[in-house]
């Protein structure tokens, strides 16, 4: 039997009240020369029922349940197993319109790239709205590394570390051994991109969407986080710069968009502590002190918590656990005000 060309990778975790939804929207699909990978992920709903039912439908759809490890941990098992020319990732509370697959696998019949990178309809409480790239057409590697940070950084929308708006070859994945990092919890998606621009030779982008992304449903991976790791988020900006540095496309825009979200990241792990204390200000302390160039950068970032950056430069533990007293309290009374 041929191989399917395109393998769609559905993490599911206690996703009972979205999951027939979604793989509806994909079993409609006009296209279907596909498989469909369906991770169960130790949901404890009826989930894992709802799949077994769709896998009956439809023997396109294979499914296989894993004690709960994690969204990273279970796409890279679907990734370890699919099949496919093309991978792409469908989270199991999203849905897609009718032909989007037709459409997406279009531009692979017209253009021969790496990665192919579109848009995005944001589903919220208050309505939706679509994301596409400001970026357009077939770019070399050099090109869209320098040219993507502004978009990704300065607009803030993140496009290109969303998860389900890139069409990916599995070749390349398989043989730079790119996988999600199981021991990060925020922004593993961009992460994982990271890797893959880092061997993407050309990226294709265009104005499609036609992928619905609902947010605020329950166990998004959003909101089951607990803790923000603000380490691990600048860990992933500065991969980022070292990537743009190895590529030789790290322009000083680009350099000082990345570290202005660095800097950002170092002050709100203060600002931003859900319990103040002064062994937790004196750990923050130490963790900043492990990546010396990020104190060296935010001597010279412009801020309005200037006093706030003097401290933890000067390494002022009861200064510091002080000031972050007194903006909490001001927060809170901001708030009733």
């Amino acid at each position: 039997m041929k191989n399917p060309t395109l393998s769609i990778i559905i993490p599911v975790y206690n996703k009972g009240n979205y999951l027939a939804k979604c793989l509806t929207s994909i079993i409609d699909q006009s296209y279907k020369n596909l498989e469909v990978i369906l991770i169960n992920d130790g949901s404890t709903d009826n989930s894992e029922e709802i799949a077994q039912r769709y896998q009956i439908i439809d023997q396109r759809i294979k499914v296989y349940t894993f004690p709960n490890s994690g969204v990273s941990a279970a796409r890279n098992r679907g990734i370890a197993i699919a099949q496919g020319e093309f991978i792409l990732f469908i989270d199991a509370d999203d849905w897609i319109e009718p032909n989007y697959l037709q459409r997406i696998i279009h531009y692979t019949e017209q253009e021969n790239a790496d990665i192919y990178i579109w848009g995005i309809t944001k589903e919220t409480e208050n309505g939706q709205y679509s994301l596409t790239p400001s970026l357009n057409g077939v770019l070399t590697q050099e090109e869209f590394l320098k040219a993507f940070v502004k978009e990704q950084y300065e607009t803030q929308r993140g496009l290109y570390g969303y998860i389900s708006n890139k069409l990916l070859r599995q070749e390349i994945i398989r043989k730079n051994n790119i996988c999600f990092n199981q021991a990060i919890r925020q922004q593993e998606d961009y992460d994982f991109f990271l890797s893959y621009y880092n061997h993407a030779q050309t990226v294709c982008l265009f104005s499609e969407t036609g992928y619905h992304y609902v947010t605020g449903t329950a166990y998004s991976s959003g909101s089951m986080i607990k803790h923000v790791n603000f380490i691990g988020m600048i860990e992933i900006h500065l991969k980022c710069q070292r990537i743009l540095q190895q590529h030789n496309c790290l322009t000083t825009e680009n350099r000082q968009l990345i570290e202005q979200a660095i800097n950002g990241l170092a002050l709100a792990m203060f600002l931003e502590m859900p319990t103040i204390s002064l062994s937790g200000i004196h750990h923050s302390i130490s963790l900043l002190e492990e990546h010396p160039d990020i104190l060296t950068s935010l001597q010279t970032y412009q801020t309005k918590f200037r006093q706030l950056k003097s401290l933890i430069l000067k390494k002022q533990i009861f200064l510091l656990y002080l000031y972050i007293h007194i903006w909490k309290s001001y927060l809170s009374i901001r708030k009733r005000i």
